[in-house]
């Protein structure tokens, strides 16, 4: 007897998610069959991604609603939007929402979980192509092998066709007083009523008769409603925490509400009803503002405070001023610094305009840090030169350390130095002139 070496095998020219090789929804059986690789190698990195900050949840629900099904060409992701939600769509919706869920929790970290993810992803990402090529490679240089087990492959079994029945097709021409061209003699048109089954043989004359097909549930309309009550839930829970937490926790509990309503109606339209496309959208742009609300600093508050704090003395400057949300303002001008003294204080908020007005003999030496927004220094605020400005620097994580000599004409003091801690808002520092007040 010959042994036959066995002929490399062509990987999938389409990216589509495994019936047979199938745990959860398919995709790692289908990325390992296309891939040529076998799907444990994709499972178990997905599986502790999952578990170290949602993003392999992230990963695999995105590709369990792009991705196809074998031998299908609609995505569960197209029959979310068509308002079809079915079971497995909507269990990858979850999927992502959970992996968004522990992302979020983990923002706060080092960022070692983050470059973990994106290092295991680059890994898996490398072994995929270079075993894809490898197949490709493979087949180009030995095509004759793969021609071979093809021709000897036995054929694919197939169902034996239906037996069809008789043919009672009516003429068009015909009128409702006439029978059938062919068939029964006493057939008259509405006697037959066609099986539920694709090609099965019509009733027999004098057999029971072929019962209906049974009716579709009737599906309600009730997207306008679920948005209402996913409104209605939002306005409700940002009610109940406005005043007890701060702006970011209250838009949570008012946004996650939402989410639980918008789930709800998921749910029941897997049943009962249909969904469109903008209740999906819904989903996706309320989860997006979660996030956000979720990232905003704990002292910005849902109320604001207008202080106004004003030293003559270093004996009355505080080591640090706290805010929340606050128009507030640190009158410095009427302080006396020595030439050898040297003062330092912190102004740390949420939210707000944050000003500073400093004396013009002082040396200033300025660190900010701003998470969205911007500083300015202002030299001299005189009538005649109110919107001077020498110093602007805005945008998103803003930072850094400036010194602004005395100003010109006034004999030097001391040295004043500001730590300026900004979550979203203007900071500002000021040169004014005590007589001027």
């Amino acid at each position: 007897m010959t042994e036959h070496a066995a002929a490399p095998v062509a990987p999938e020219e389409r990216l589509a998610r495994s019936r047979r090789h199938k745990v959860v929804g398919g995709v790692c059986g289908g990325l390992g069959r296309y891939f040529n690789l076998d799907p444990v190698i994709f499972r178990v990195p997905v599986a502790i991604l999952s578990v170290l900050g949602g993003v392999g949840l992230i990963a695999y629900g995105l590709a369990w609603l792009l991705i196809p099904f074998e031998r299908e060409e609609e995505h569960e992701g197209r029959r979310l939007l068509s308002g079809r939600v079915e079971g497995p769509g909507l269990t990858a919706l979850l999927f992502i929402v959970a992996g968004c869920g522990l992302l979020l929790a983990t923002i706060g970290d080092d960022g070692g979980v983050a470059w973990f993810s994106v290092l295991v992803f680059g890994a898996l990402a490398g072994v995929a192509s270079w075993s894809r090529r490898r197949g490709d490679e493979t087949v180009t240089m030995n095509p004759q092998g793969v021609a071979q087990v093809v021709a000897e492959a036995p054929p694919e079994a197939h169902a034996p066709p239906a037996p069809l029945g008789p043919s009672w097709w009516q003429g068009a021409a015909a009128r409702q007083d006439q029978g059938y061209l062919w068939g029964p003699a006493d057939a008259r048109p509405g006697d037959y009523a066609p099986g539920t089954v694709p090609g099965a043989r019509p009733p027999m004359e004098g057999g029971p008769p072929v019962p209906p097909p049974p009716a579709k549930p009737r599906e309600w309309p009730f997207s306008a409603l679920v948005l209402l009550l996913a409104l209605g839930a939002c306005a409700a829970g940002t009610a109940i925490a406005w005043s007890s937490q701060p702006l970011g926790a209250a838009l949570s509990v008012g946004l996650a509400s939402a989410l639980a309503v918008f789930g709800l109606g998921l749910v029941f339209s897997a049943f009962r009803g249909r969904l469109g496309a903008g209740t999906v959208a819904a989903v996706i742009v309320t989860s997006v503002l979660l996030g956000a609300a979720s990232v905003l600093p704990d002292n910005i508050t849902t109320s604001v405070s207008t202080p106004v704090w004003r030293v003559t003395s270093a004996d009355q400057l505080r080591p640090g001023y706290e805010l929340g949300s606050a128009d507030a303002q640190l009158d410095l001008s009427a302080l006396a610094v020595a030439p050898d003294e040297r003062l330092s204080t912190r102004v740390e908020a949420g939210a707000g305009q944050v000003t500073v007005l400093v004396p013009l003999d002082v040396t200033v030496v300025v660190r900010e840090e701003i998470t969205i927004g911007a500083f300015t220094y202002q030299p001299l605020n005189d009538d005649s030169e109110l919107t001077r400005i020498d110093e602007f620097n805005g945008g998103i994580d803003v930072s850094g350390t400036h010194t602004y000599e005395p100003e010109p004409g006034v004999e030097p003091g001391g040295t004043i130095e500001l730590d300026l801690e900004l979550g979203i808002g203007h900071l500002s520092v000021q040169r004014v002139a005590e007589e001027s007040r």
